[in-house]
């Protein structure tokens, strides 16, 4: 008779799986690599985002004031500053470089988890170099949108729709179900485009059941890395002492690393628990 294994023995294979993966698989390297591409594209998206929002007459001060819960307080700061300095941009031409770095460098980002989730999934890159350039650059577009969208559900308070309701019949329970929606669809957006990330980037279609766990391991594990990072900032180092002026900027790619680090092992764990849940019985 086989004996069936436990969940305690399962989650013991999976600890040893994914250790195993992370020396094997260089997700420390391919993290690096999405770190530096996002830095870059980093600044010249939020050119064009607030340059967006200025045009529009929104209230970026808000935006700003969300950008808090994306971004460790030292980051965070560097990253005020530089809009404050370009919070709106009238230069077509340098819009339009902007989002051409934008989009390039994220999608050098997006290839490098493509590429590693591939390899978590054990499945060679066998789609049409275009093809491949297509994806890059659309989920580009579509993460770009889903942080956009992020951003600027703020904009949407009361005040909004009671100047709409001026003009249109709204009742009040419409706006609390308003102000109810803004506070869910900050952590249901930030999940869809994660799920999504998993489901359709690697070379191999997963169905939405079988990403769940990797999504929640990865908003989980950003919730604990902001408050873990944020401690390790303020009480043990010291980046000023050794990078002076480069400290915003080190602790910003470092974020964006570990950040990183964390998204590739939520996939990681998604094949892992595939194997290990869906073959093992």
């Amino acid at each position: 008779m086989i004996r069936k294994i436990t969940i305690k023995e399962k989650s013991s294979i999976i600890i040893k799986n994914l250790i195993q993966r992370y020396k094997n698989h260089d997700i420390s390297a391919y993290a690096a690599l999405m770190a530096f591409f996002l830095t870059l594209s980093l600044f010249p998206f939020l050119i064009i985002l607030f340059s967006f929002l200025g045009r529009f007459s929104l209230d970026t001060e808000l935006i700003i004031v969300t950008l808090d819960l994306f971004f460790p307080e030292e980051a965070h700061e560097l990253v005020i500053n530089f809009i404050k300095k370009n919070i709106i941009v009238k230069d077509f031409s340098v819009l339009s470089l902007s989002l051409i770095g934008a989009l390039w460098a994220s999608s050098r980002g997006i290839r490098a988890l493509m590429k590693s989730l591939n390899m978590a999934y054990e499945v060679r890159e066998t789609r049409n170099f275009f093809i491949v350039k297509f994806i890059d650059i659309l989920y580009t577009i579509f993460i770009i949108i889903g942080i956009a969208f992020l951003l600027t559900i703020t904009n949407i308070g009361r005040e909004f729709l009671n100047f709409i309701r001026q003009y249109i019949m709204i009742s009040q329970k419409f706006i609390n179900l308003i102000g109810f929606i803004k506070l869910v669809a900050l952590p249901i957006t930030l999940i869809l485009i994660i799920a999504t990330l998993y489901m359709f980037l690697p070379n191999k279609k997963q169905k939405f059941i079988k990403v769940i766990p990797g999504t929640i391991f990865t908003v989980l594990g950003w919730i604990v890395l902001s408050y873990l990072f944020s401690i390790f900032i303020n009480y043990i180092a010291n980046f000023s002492l050794i990078y002076g002026s480069l400290s915003a900027i080190i602790i910003l790619m470092l974020w964006l690393y570990f950040s990183s680090v964390i998204l590739i092992i939520g996939g990681e764990l998604n094949a892992v628990i595939k194997d290990v849940y869906y073959k093992i019985k």
